[in-house]
């Protein structure tokens, strides 16, 4: 099996996956097969159109992709289409089914791009569409060091009440007008992350970071808001709870009082122990890059 390190978990895996870092290991913490996904799941679960959830387990379908199941925080089979494409089986798999394991673990994804600064950790979080992946590439090419796009797997180091993160694997996901917009030679076109799909993945596995730092500051993008011109707004705590806790990646995931109860402490102590920013940009993000990052800086 192909060994990995990503989402601060050890994986062994039947599916090749070059958006992940290789990484040898004794013991792995989650192992994904190839195989037929169970028809039924144990125990309660909430049936939607397309999956099943489950307090223990999950199933996905992906019409004319995939199916996948999760379970138990360490387990993953993978039941492709006949003659579908490996980079379109990956990429639910790297996301939405990567995050059901990381629930089952009691850790919280969020939804979040990060830099490196001084052995801490700076978050952009906010939905889909944010910006998130474009201002990170942005301030790559000023100088600062890319920790994880996308997802930051949180954890809670309650004795010393300290926010960790963890990163996902060595992979920036950019639109090809957010390339365009950057204007830079460090991000090409070649790794398309879908067939038909102009977005494409860059790799910095030469300086990807194994580690889990500590959060100093979060940042939350919202994108195409009313406002004509960019502004900030330092948040108190309240504000920032509020806003914060909505960055889960895939929040659905968050089953049962145990992991309800696990998201509101660790957003509580998160909100109360960094500062957190709300970033508001006017429509047409990436036509504004320049200026964005500049201001970002000065708020580091």
């Amino acid at each position: 099996m192909y060994q990995y390190h990503g989402f601060g978990l050890n994986i062994a895996s039947e599916i090749e996956m070059p958006e992940l870092y290789a990484y040898a290991f004794d013991k792995a913490d989650v192992t994904i097969h190839l195989g037929k996904i169970p028809e039924q799941l144990e125990g309660n679960a909430v049936k939607r159109a397309f999956s099943l959830i489950g307090e223990h387990e999950y199933t996905l379908h992906v019409k004319n992709v995939s199916r996948y199941y999760a379970g138990y925080g360490n387990k993953i089979i993978v039941e492709p289409y006949q003659g579908i494409d490996d980079r379109s089986v990956r990429i639910f798999l790297q996301g939405t089914i990567m995050a059901a394991i990381l629930y089952q673990r009691g850790t919280i994804p969020m939804h979040a791009s990060a830099i490196e600064r001084a052995g801490k950790l700076i978050l952009f979080a906010g939905h889909s569409g944010a910006g998130k992946s474009t201002l990170l590439a942005h301030l790559a090419v000023k100088g600062h060091t890319i920790f994880t796009d996308d997802i930051c797997v949180l954890q809670h180091d309650i004795a010393n009440n300290i926010i960790s993160g963890a990163a996902s694997y060595p992979m920036v996901k950019l639109w090809e007008d957010a390339i365009n917009k950057i204007g830079s030679e460090t991000y090409d076109k070649e790794f398309k992350v879908r067939p038909n799909l102009p977005k494409y993945g860059h790799f910095f596995h030469d300086s990807f970071n194994l580690k889990t730092l500590p959060v100093s500051k979060v940042f939350i993008l919202n994108p195409a808001s009313s406002a004509k011109e960019i502004n900030y707004k330092k948040l108190n705590a309240l504000e920032s709870f509020k806003r914060v806790e909505r960055q889960a990646y895939r929040y659905r995931f968050a089953t049962g009082e145990r992991l309800r109860g696990l998201h509101f402490s660790l957003m509580a102590s998160l909100t109360n122990t960094v500062p957190v920013i709300e970033m508001s940009r006017p429509a047409g993000f990436t036509g504004d890059i320049h200026e964005f990052s500049n201001l970002v800086e000065t708020l580091l």
